[in-house]
């Protein structure tokens, strides 16, 4: 019949084959994961351990139990803090100082050794080594030093220390990545346990059963390696890319609840922290989803975002995230800084809407602009009125001061024209020395005092020009939407006819195209009255 001791023995050496192996896949791997090398050690140490434990219960004698145990902590005194080492390497917690913190361990391992190999000088690790027979078989039966607890104190922080490490890591990484965190909390779970059951003396004689855990432990890694891609790089190169790249990613899940993000956020978004994790994206960042990016350059409606005395805009695509059989599972809102890209479409957007010269809008966009308003003065039955205008003898200025100067003269007509207008006015260049105003909300009677306020303001403005002094004057038509008038095009044809008819009755004048129709009366001498015409629908220039 085969002793229970020689069992036990196979169990061991069993448990130091896998661990080995599997230390030396992980090595292996260490080119393409960064925590595969301290693993390996991790690995290395335990079935050292294992090892030198199969062989001190194969034979009944303190010399042969003393000269394996000193084997044994080749194994032991390293375990734990290739433990934290690990754990540090797979988490990166702490970001900073590892390196610092590691060598401090390493130290504490290496002193743990040379404690134990130079025991017999002192006996401050084991006060006494013997022989314990009340179990299935003989153990050793270990008088326990003040370094021996000192030792077994800090095996216990560090492990509770690594654990911890992988208990946040857990916590705040996506679901697909989660199975890769516990294989490892479990493991150093089982190992710890062990530990402290046989420090604890929880069973009734000295048997250590940390090598069969670590058979368990083993199995474990062996699974998070082949099922959960512990060793794996792609999932570990999608990772690092996620936590590295420039560009935001916000994880939500179906419900729209945030369960993930990369560190970029915490630059996008201000304030955007941990603390958001289980809130709804609605509440933490709102409106976010009525953003959109489409392909149409002219159509972007960006994410903006006030940073001191600066605007950032950014792109949002939702992106969704399909788990098995294409269910969807939760989505991933991309957001990306195109703020140049944004201020150059911007400006193309301008380039293409406004004057070049004037920055007023250009015939086309006025004319969608214009549009709009008599569609919406239709539909709410609201006056609306059309004031054509024209520089008087531009071509004179033009032969007199240049190009050049002509350029000057119209920026300062149309900035004088600016200043008496309203904000929802529509004013544009229609080409050359002609413009044309919108005045939504504006009456006949309304309509006449803009114009005329513009042909003083016109007629008083001296424009410099190197040595010259320059005055024009301006004609303007008017003409005013009414139910009779079909469209844009037919309001346009009669406010063109009454400044046709203003040009003809002798410019720097308004002239209107509503039949009847009189300015208010004024007080004292008035030459506005006298420059205001009547111009009827059928009249047409001779």
């Amino acid at each position: 019949m085969i002793e229970p001791n020689l069992i036990y023995s196979v169990v061991c050496l069993a448990s130091a084959v896998l661990a080995f192996s599997l230390g030396f896949l992980s090595f292996w791997n260490h080119r393409f994961v960064s925590y595969a090398r301290p693993l390996g050690f991790l690995l290395l140490f335990c079935g050292i351990y294992a090892f030198g434990y199969g062989f001190e219960i194969m034979k009944v004698d303190t010399a042969w139990f003393f000269l394996w145990l000193r084997v044994e902590y080749f194994g032991i005194a390293f375990i734990p803090f290739a433990f934290l080492w690990t754990s540090m390497a797979f988490t990166r917690i702490p970001r900073t100082g590892q390196r610092k913190w590691l060598m401090l361990f390493w130290g504490l391992a290496l002193l743990t050794l040379v404690a134990v190999l130079t025991n017999e000088y002192h006996h401050y690790y084991y006060a006494s080594i013997g022989i314990d027979g009340r179990g299935l078989f003989p153990v050793a039966a270990l008088g326990r030093g003040p370094l021996y607890v000192a030792h077994a104190v800090v095996f216990v922080l560090v492990f509770f220390i690594g654990t911890f490490f992988y208990l946040l890591y857990y916590r705040r990484v996506e679901a697909s990545f989660r199975s890769r965190a516990i294989a490892p909390v479990v493991a150093g779970g089982m190992s710890l346990g062990g530990f402290l059951i046989y420090v604890l003396r929880l069973i009734p004689w000295e048997l250590d059963i940390g090598p069969s855990l670590v058979t368990a432990g083993g199995c474990l890694i062996a699974w998070a390696i082949i099922r959960a891609g512990f060793l794996d790089i792609s999932p570990i190169a999608r990772h690092e890319i996620f936590e590295s790249m420039l560009d935001g990613v916000i994880v939500t899940d179906p419900l729209g609840v945030v369960v993930d993000f990369n560190p970029a956020v915490h630059e996008i978004i201000p304030g955007f922290s941990r603390e958001w994790l289980g809130k709804s994206l609605g509440e933490v960042v709102p409106n976010l989803g009525t953003y959109s990016f489409p392909s149409v350059s002219f159509d972007i409606r960006p994410f903006s975002v006030r940073k001191g005395e600066e605007t950032r805009f950014y792109e949002v695509r939702k992106i969704p995230i399909q788990g098995k059989k294409g269910r969807v599972i939760g989505t991933a809102w991309y957001l990306r800084d195109i703020t140049e890209r944004y201020r150059h479409f911007e400006k193309l957007r301008e380039q293409a809407e406004k004057d070049e010269l004037t920055g007023i809008w250009n015939r086309r966009k006025w004319t969608e602009l214009a549009w709009a308003e008599i569609e919406r003065a239709r539909r709410y039955r609201r006056p609306l009125a059309l004031l054509f205008l024209d520089i008087d003898h531009f071509k004179v200025v033009n032969d007199t001061v240049g190009h050049k100067g002509g350029d000057v003269v119209l920026v300062e007509v149309v900035r004088t024209i600016e200043l008496e207008l309203r904000v929802n006015d529509l004013f544009a260049r229609l080409g050359g020395e002609e413009f044309a105003v919108l005045l939504p909300e504006v009456d006949e009677g309304k309509a006449w005092a803009v114009a005329e306020r513009i042909r003083q303001a016109v007629e008083g403005k001296v424009i410099r020009f190197g040595k010259h002094s320059i005055r024009v004057t301006v004609s303007i038509g008017i003409a005013v939407w009414e139910e009779g008038i079909p469209a844009l095009p037919e309001l346009m044809h009669q406010a063109d006819l009454a400044l046709y008819k203003a040009k003809e009755l002798g410019r720097n004048r308004v002239v209107t195209s509503i039949p009847g129709w009189l300015p208010p009366p004024q007080k004292g001498r008035d030459r506005s009255v006298r420059r205001v015409y009547r111009v009827r629908k059928d009249d047409q220039p001779s």
